[in-house]
């Protein structure tokens, strides 16, 4: 599922030797928190017989107001994102997410 980490951002915030793992980056449409999650390539994303292709959908609840986000990724028989939305919540890449995250510990100190 190597495309599955190109299209969003490489291996993780945690355990870069984890070939079964994908990572989203979100922020939370509510009170800005990013976050990052953690995909199982093996049981979370699913075939999609219909199309030939794939999807994923996820819940995610930031840690600070503790809001659900609904994120919904389709992908072609090649893995190629063809839809992608997520409700309360905007997708980053994970530059932005690092970037995000040092910007909203750094309000939250102050």
């Amino acid at each position: 599922m190597s495309f599955l980490k190109k299209i969003f951002g490489g291996s993780g915030a945690s355990d870069s030797s984890d070939a079964n793992a994908l990572w989203l980056y979100v922020r939370c449409g509510k009170c800005g928190a990013p976050v990052a999650i953690r995909v199982d390539t093996r049981n979370d994303i699913s075939v999609d017989y219909e199309t030939g292709g794939r999807y994923l959908r996820k819940e995610i609840m930031d840690s600070t107001c503790f809001q659900l986000m609904y994120a919904e990724v389709r992908f072609d028989g090649n893995g190629k994102i063809v839809e992608q939305s997520i409700e309360r919540g905007t997708f980053l890449t994970r530059q932005e997410y690092e970037t995000a995250l040092e910007a909203f510990q750094a309000k939250r100190q102050s």
